[in-house]
Formats: structure tokens, sequence, C-alpha cells
């Protein structure tokens, strides 16, 4: 590819389909395919959240250089025009505005749920920050943040694609019809949100990160629900949190940037 040369939407678009459904769907037969040997516990974790990363990140790396990875995938955030601001920067900002927002939600599980004092630090990680960091950078960064940002899908299809592959993905926690509708409309609502939060924040995919990572805890911690669905308490405290979340992100971006949303009409369906 010739330096200076943007990529097509098509072949942006075939890239990033292909690798997503090689590692999510696709690892298994070609590990069985090659008589790859699959380590158990948490070995087995590891090779499959480094397969979540490795290959996307080379996609990215090669379809629009390299040199600026880290803003392809939301380390780095761009700021006002065009200059890119700091890793430091986008981390707090992050995690502080995530911890305020779900403080409803962790402070109400320790009040309302069970705490389950038998848990390894090894796998609260995993179950917590672990679990965050790959599903948000496979799901937000490169499905929806690929296609929207670079391949000019809309938002609605580019966030629908991922926010129902990830209601699927969940719906192994139900056991009832009503359970599984429950769980797929929970989750696929959610990635919807968190795609929502990785724009308007101008790609700095930390925000999700930590929301997801905050949010699993307070369910790994205290027993508030056998699964994504939640009982009527504690969703009444997360729609607080995602309340909290998207007043404060519109009032940041209008009171303090002063800076009109990203989200436009003109972007729901399909970017020119």
């Amino acid at each position: 590819m010739k330096p200076n040369t943007a990529p097509s939407s098509p072949l942006i678009s075939f890239c990033v389909l292909i690798t997503f459904l090689t590692v999510f769907y696709l690892w298994k037969e070609i590990v069985a395919f090659f008589a790859i040997s699959i380590p158990s516990g948490q070995s087995r974790v590891y090779m499959v959240y480094g397969l979540w990363f490795i290959p996307p990140l080379l996609v990215m790396g090669f379809l629009f250089g390299f040199k600026n990875l880290f803003v392809e995938v939301g380390v780095r955030a761009k700021g006002n025009e065009g200059k890119e601001e700091g890793f430091v920067s986008n981390f707090l900002i992050a995690i502080f505005f995530a911890l305020f927002c779900t403080l409803p939600m962790l402070v109400s599980s320790a009040v309302l749920g069970r705490f389950d004092g038998e848990f390894s630090w090894q796998g609260l990680f995993f179950k917590t920050l672990g679990a965050a960091l790959s599903e948000e950078f496979l799901f937000r960064s490169f499905l929806f943040g690929v296609l929207f940002r670079r391949a000019k899908w809309g938002f609605i299809p580019a966030a629908l694609l991922g926010a129902v592959i990830f209601g699927i993905a969940h719906l192994y926690q139900g056991s009832t019809w009503g359970e599984l509708l429950g769980i797929f409309l929970v989750t696929a609502m959610g990635a919807g949100w968190f795609a929502w939060l990785f724009v308007e924040w101008r790609y700095n995919l930390w925000i999700p990160i930590f929301f997801h990572t905050f949010m699993n805890l307070s369910w790994v911690l205290f027993e508030v629900s056998p699964n994504a669905l939640g009982g009527g308490a504690s969703n009444i405290f997360r729609g607080i949190t995602i309340a909290l979340s998207i007043i404060l992100t519109i009032h940041y971006r209008r009171k303090i940037r002063k800076e009109a949303l990203t989200l436009k009409k003109s972007s729901l369906f399909w970017q020119i």
C-alpha cells in the first residue's frame, strides 16, 4: 500500500470482519486443524486473550500505520485540531469518571448483595479488568471503532453488529426463554451504550474499559444476581449509573469542552 493512500471502506470492512470472526469464532477450529495443544486454567485464558489482541493489532497497524496504533486503538485520544492527547490524562479522566458514575452500583451491591469471600486475586483480575480490556478492545475499539471511524459505517449498524454478537455471547448465562431474552437485551444495550461513550469521549477506550471493570467488580465481589440480567433493585442502580454517565458526558462536551456532540443524525446510518 502506497504511503498517504488510505484503504477503501470495503477493504477495511472486509479485513475487520474476517479478523473478528476468526479470533472470536474460529480459533478452536484453527487450533484443532493444526493440532495445537491447548493448555487449561489460566494459561488457556492468556492464550485466548492473546489471540483477541495480536491479529487485530496487526490488521490495524497494516491498514493505518503502526506509528498511529495507540490513537487508532484509543489508549491515546485525538484532541482539538487533531492533536494527540496524553496517555496519562486519558487514563486518569476515565478511571475517575467511571468510578464516580458506578459508585451507585458498587455501594448498592455491597448493601443488597452477599460478599463472596472465596475468590482469588488472579481470578478477580480476569473477571474485572482482564475481561474489560479484552472485550472492549475487540468489540469497541476494533469491531465498532474501525467500522465507524474508518470504514464510514453509520453508528447504528456498526454498534448493532457488535451489540448482537455481544448479546448472543452471554446467552449461556440463561436457562429459560425469559432469561435468555432479558440477558440478550441487557448485554446488547450495554454494548450500544459503551459504543456511544467511546465516541463522545473522542475515542478514549479507557472510558468503556473502566466502566466495564467497575460494573463487573460490583457483581463479582457481591453476589446480587446469577447472571447479567440482574434483579429489580440492582437494575435500578445500574440505570442510575447509565443516566449519570449520559448526563455528565453531555455536560462535559457542551459546558467544559464547548463542543457539540460527535454523534449526529447524518452519521447514524451511513457516513458520506
